[in-house]
């Protein structure tokens, strides 16, 4: 789908959503990441912190690009855990 967010170099790419979603999902296996998967959303759980990923298109751009939303936990473990996964993912 198409969505309005924001986004940073990190978390942008050229590559098919499906790839995307794909490097998303090996990331979050390879740190443990309990998750459930519907379409290019995926909803995780960590330790208490409850997050979604969704793989968007970024309007007027040629790029696919990772939205996030925590849904339950600390704010700042929440963007602890984020910058290491994101770490982690070749996009």
């Amino acid at each position: 789908r198409t969505a309005r967010f924001t986004f940073s170099l990190n978390t942008t790419s050229t590559k098919e959503p499906d790839l995307v979603f794909a490097e998303v999902v090996r990331v979050l296996k390879d740190a443990g990441v309990k998750h459930s998967i519907a379409n290019l959303v995926a909803t995780c759980d960590l330790e208490g912190i409850q997050f979604e990923l969704e793989v968007c298109r970024l309007p007027n751009l040629a790029l696919n690009g990772l939205r996030f939303k925590r849904l339950m936990g600390n704010t700042w473990e929440y963007k602890d855990l984020l910058t290491n996964l994101i770490s982690k993912m070749n996009l």
